[in-house]
């Protein structure tokens, strides 16, 4: 990994259930896509690795961090970025009653995962007044509905497919394990 051009960057992290993915942008305006300096993935056991990478960077103007793996995980990120002692505290996305013109109606906003909270907020920066139906493919798939007005009306969680084929392979007579 390169260090990035700029020094003034922001470390994003999205820790799922089965891989922590990462990214480096500069920390100015614009698309996240022309900004993106650096990004990578590791297995969830893998994350301790991240600390040598992390050691050969400056450390960045700020750390926002999307966590559904639970404490665990959190704890060894908290370890990895001690990397920058005099690096920000990190950003913990928690799903708030209302943040970013998106509204949240659980009776506890918490209990709505950090990572399709931060996809509704995307789509809603991205797409603003425009009804928006927001899926998301990883371990789980997800698909939540976000009205014009903003307001988060609900969704599912399904198993991904990688798992739904897992699934069908162990509980049904003859089905192979198919690849796709």
């Amino acid at each position: 990994m390169t260090s990035p051009a700029m020094p003034d960057y922001k470390l994003l992290i999205d820790i799922g259930n089965t891989f922590l993915k990462w990214g480096l942008f500069r920390a100015t305006e614009g698309r996240a896509a022309d900004n993106r300096l650096d990004s990578g993935h590791v297995l969830l056991e893998e994350i301790p690795a991240l600390a040598a990478q992390f050691s050969k960077l400056q450390a960045p103007s700020q750390i926002v961090i999307s966590n559904v793996a639970g404490t665990r995980e959190r704890t060894t990120m908290i370890r990895v970025l001690e990397v920058w002692p005099d690096g920000p505290a990190p950003h913990w996305v928690i799903p708030q009653a209302q943040q970013c013109g998106v509204v949240n109606h659980y009776r506890n906003p918490a209990q709505l995962g950090s990572d399709r909270w931060a996809a509704l907020i995307g789509a809603r920066a991205l797409l603003f007044a425009r009804p928006v139906l927001v899926v998301v493919c990883g371990t789980a798939t997800t698909i939540d509905y976000l009205a014009p007005n903003g307001e988060f009306k609900g969704g599912v969680i399904l198993p991904g497919v990688g798992l739904m084929l897992r699934s069908l392979h162990h509980h049904t007579a003859a089905l192979p394990d198919a690849g796709g």
